[in-house]
């Protein structure tokens, strides 16, 4: 780990550990234009330390501001990585790629500098969302919507936030209904009343959803520590990246949340997949169990897997397999009596409630797909929980996901009954095609 001394503007290396006890402060701000990297760095060390630059860049300033803004608290080091990661050196990247969460969580102090933001004094004392508005979009500042930030923002115990001239605007802990509101992350999980890790899989997507990275590899890379696990860095696996991050929180953890997202728009999925070889056929509307993307979970941020609903399966099987994903199925499918008044119209004696009439298709369709419910429940608007279920279509060999931009609705009624058995079979993942 190389830190940069705050006076000298000198980088030393030495372990996390030893930095962690003279206490150190980090930097989270969004990359722009040719950031000072790290072999350019011992070229601008005379001119960082006497302020007598050639050609002063905004890039160069942000490093003079961060350090004195480190200095003014008291700190001697800090860690910037634009300029502190040797990304010459692949060992070093993958471990700094793999420690940045913990090194975020153990700096002394995070400065988080929104260089599109100008401080407006307020007009009362109650923290507004305008306080973040960015001067290029209309807005919030630019950094909320990068991937990066993300863990910068959950990992920091302490963390201030500076304008574009390093004026003060606040600590996370004083803005965090503010930051709740521009994120989506609930302020529990802001101040530390609840820890996020506590957060089911899908709610912590969803913070993500939306989020951008230069490289697409990143958005996957950048999740890491939120989920509490290392994966070698592969640049140019594109999109892959992401599928690796899903395959590693299944076989790591029994949270099936993972498999409650929707797709944005039916055909989100189907544009990635026509130039692959597919062994089986997939319409715009079906998939497999693993996202493409996080911002397929946009709509679970409400998900929870807490007081988990009892479906009758194993609590560990779900496996990865060479196709898709090995997965016990529950089957939650409407009872023969109940298909029989749908065929025939009938009225319910009780409310006069007059059923349609279904034509046969459809009633044989309803045989073969069903509902598979998942051990995690969504919360509405109104608080009530309701049991998440996806839908499947029983195939020759297994089972693909349809209907894929939509849950099951409601808990189980009366009039549906869930199976008392499972069946282990395979759950059809597509074969993603050549993206850029």
């Amino acid at each position: 780990m190389y830190l940069l001394n705050t006076e000298t503007y000198e980088l030393r290396s030495g372990l996390q550990p030893t930095f962690r006890q003279e206490g150190y402060a980090i930097l989270s701000h969004r990359w722009v234009g040719q950031e000072i990297t790290f072999d350019q760095l011992k070229d601008e060390t005379l001119g960082l330390r006497f302020s007598t630059a050639p050609a002063r860049t905004p890039q160069v300033d942000k490093i003079c501001g961060a350090a004195q803004t480190a200095r003014d608290l008291g700190i001697k080091w800090i860690w910037i990585d634009s300029c502190c990661v040797d990304r010459a050196n692949a060992v070093e990247q993958t471990e700094s790629i793999n420690s940045m969460f913990k090194w975020y969580r153990d700096a002394k102090v995070c400065i988080a500098y929104l260089s599109d933001v100008q401080k407006q004094e307020p007009h009362n004392d109650v923290p507004t969302p305008e306080r973040f508005d960015s001067l290029e979009r209309q807005g919030p500042s630019i950094w909320f919507s990068r991937g990066w930030t993300l863990q910068e923002l959950l990992a920091p115990r302490n963390m201030r936030f500076y304008d574009k001239d390093w004026n003060f605007i606040g600590t996370k802990i004083t803005q965090s209904h503010t930051l709740e509101r521009i994120t989506g992350i609930d302020s529990h999980y802001l101040t530390g009343e609840k820890h996020f890790a506590t957060a089911c899989i899908a709610t912590k997507m969803s913070w993500m959803a939306g989020r951008t990275t230069t490289r697409i590899e990143d958005i996957a890379y950048s999740m890491l520590g939120i989920f509490n696990i290392t994966m070698a860095t592969q640049y140019g696996e594109g999109i892959r990246a992401f599928m690796r991050l899903q395959e590693t929180l299944l076989s790591t953890s029994r949270d099936e949340s993972l498999f409650a997202w929707r797709m944005p728009e039916r055909d989100a999925g189907i544009r990635s997949i026509r130039d692959a070889n597919q062994d089986i056929a997939w319409d715009s509307d079906e998939w497999g169990l693993l996202a493409l993307s996080p911002d397929w979970f946009k709509d679970s941020a409400h998900v929870t897997t807490e007081h988990p609903p009892d479906v009758e399966r194993p609590l560990k099987s779900f496996e990865m397999t060479q196709g898709g994903i090995i997965a016990p199925i529950s089957k939650v499918y409407w009872s023969r009596l109940y298909q029989c008044l749908l065929i025939i119209g009938v009225t319910v004696p009780v409310g006069l409630v007059m059923l349609p009439f279904i034509g046969k298709s459809q009633v044989k369709r309803s045989k073969l797909d069903f509902e598979c419910p998942l051990r995690c429940r969504l919360r509405n608007i109104t608080g009530t929980q309701a049991l998440v279920r996806i839908y499947l279509r029983p195939l020759s060999s297994g089972y693909k996901r349809i209907r894929a931009c939509e849950f099951g609705r409601g808990d189980i009624p009366k009039n549906v009954r869930s199976s008392k058995w499972t069946e282990r079979a395979i759950v059809f993942q597509p074969a993603i095609g050549y993206l850029d």
